[in-house]
């Protein structure tokens, strides 16, 4: 038997390195990591009762004390080192001194990466340590701080042909999504497109955004500088799908709309389509209007009953010049605390905007969400080619141009939501939204790039859809 016992010492010290190996490394295996531990208890155990006396023996000498503690000091050090690596496996965190922070993930990226719904698994095609693949690394990393949801796989194309033409992968640099049955591909990734793209392939559903038409409003099939085909292709990149709405035809909005956009009217709309959106919005629907300066929509009467008013003016900022603008085209770059401009640090270009003031209204919650800044003004003769503040006429800056409506429904419409009877767009306190911004060319084609516009325009378009987390990065 006693040809027995130094195993036991030693399979008692192996197995429980092995153990802690485990806990630091692989904790999820938590059936053999105490099966590991108690074997290696119950062998120390049997050792220690075995060779209690030659172990007595031994630590009595001069040599051993010494001997015992070298062994204390190494055993302290081993077991610094053992905590601290538990802790950097533990808790992960990568720092990041770039200038700028180029690696750090933007706070709506890490709040969705944090409650992704379902597994995700990525399959990065990218030839061996090419830069391209190394920043994606780093890009990546942040990611998978955030979540143990995301299984990434590298496939290097040229060694890999088989699996590439799986995928059907033709350029280096493609990244293919995969959660339940959904798939999306991306190129060249950036936390924007790389986050939507997840956020694409964990959604159950794609909502829809229907522009009006009939009006004179911007087409989103038109390429040229006033359309708006810039704008449906960063709301279809982001998820949604794109539609045209011509009321005179459908006669109501859509069961289906989750956000309806009135871009530009330029003639009036008639009392049957205001009715429609009345409808649709007493269902707990959501609507973006923006409406130019001096354009003939008729929506005056329409928009005060939701406690928001058109100026009818030009606003005037000659801060804008010393952004290289025009001073017709108001710069804002501070906003409204509110859930569509939270981290939004860009600044937006309004080429010509008129005032959108809330007024008071007993059943409608509003908020000015754009100003303009102190030295503008709402220019209300700028026909007569002399642009000067009229204290008597004109209004004085910070001018707002943006105002957001909400209204709770009445129990009766609220019961409709809650049945599924009427929209998709619905809350979980139901409430109708409206949106109206005093200018429609800032997120055209010519507009949408410039600065902020293009983000701000699907910021709030996410918002209204009830999609926050497709707010831009």
């Amino acid at each position: 038997m006693n040809k027995f016992v130094p195993m036991a010492g030693w399979l008692s010290l192996i197995l429980g390195f092995a153990a802690l190996f485990f806990y630091i490394v692989l904790p999820d295996l938590k059936t053999l990591i105490l099966s590991f531990t108690a074997i290696s208890i119950s062998n120390g155990i049997f050792y220690l009762v075995a060779e209690g006396r030659h172990i007595k023996e031994f630590f009595s000498t001069r040599s051993a004390l010494h001997g015992t503690n070298a062994v204390i000091l190494t055993s302290v050090f081993l077991g610094i080192l053992i905590f601290t690596n538990l802790l950097v496996h533990r808790h992960k965190h990568r720092f990041d001194f770039t200038e700028g922070n180029l690696f750090t993930l933007a706070p709506q990226t890490k709040k969705f990466i944090a409650d992704l719904p379902r597994e995700v698994k990525l399959t990065a095609f990218y030839q061996i340590e090419t830069p391209e693949k190394i920043a994606f690394t780093n890009l990546i990393s942040g990611y998978l701080e955030e979540t143990d949801k995301i299984e990434i796989t590298y496939v290097d194309p040229d060694k890999n042909p088989a699996v590439t033409k799986q995928y059907g992968i033709t350029t280096y640099g493609t990244i293919v999504l995969e959660s339940g049955t959904k798939e999306t591909k991306i190129q060249n990734a950036s936390e924007e497109n790389l986050t939507n793209a997840l956020l694409k392939v964990t959604r159950d559903e794609q909502k829809v955004i229907y522009f009006l038409e009939g009006h004179g409003e911007s087409q989103i099939e038109s390429m040229e500088n006033e359309g708006y085909q810039t704008a449906k292709k960063n709301l279809e990149q982001d998820g949604f799908i794109v539609k045209p709405l011509l009321l005179l035809q459908t006669g109501e909005v859509p069961e289906d709309a989750a956000t309806l956009v009135v871009a530009g009217p330029k003639k009036p709309l008639l009392t049957e389509e205001l009715n429609s959106i009345q409808s649709y919005l007493n269902k707990g629907g959501a609507v973006m209007m923006l409406i130019d300066p001096k354009a003939k929509s008729g929506l005056d009467e329409f928009l005060k009953n939701w406690g928001i008013q058109l100026g009818g003016d030009i606003v005037i900022d000659p801060m804008s010049k010393l952004f290289g603008g025009d001073f017709a085209a108001p710069v804002v770059n501070q906003y409204t605390v509110h859930d569509i401009t939270s981290e939004f640090v860009l600044a937006t270009i309004f080429p010509i905007i008129q005032s959108v003031r809330s007024i008071p209204n007993s059943n409608i919650e509003t908020v000015e969400l754009l100003k303009t800044s102190g030295n503008s003004w709402g220019e209300s003769d700028f026909e007569s080619g002399t642009v000067k503040f009229d204290a008597e006429t004109d209004l004085k800056g910070p001018v707002p141009v943006a105002v957001v409506a909400t209204k709770s429904l009445e129990e009766k419409e609220a019961h409709k939501v809650e049945e599924g009877e009427t929209h998709d767009h619905s809350h979980s306190q139901p409430k109708a939204t409206l949106i109206v911004i005093g200018d429609s060319d800032f997120s055209n084609n010519r507009y949408s790039n410039f600065s902020g516009n293009g983000d701000f325009f699907l910021n709030t378009v996410s918002w209204l859809a009830e999609e926050e987390n497709l707010i831009s990065i």
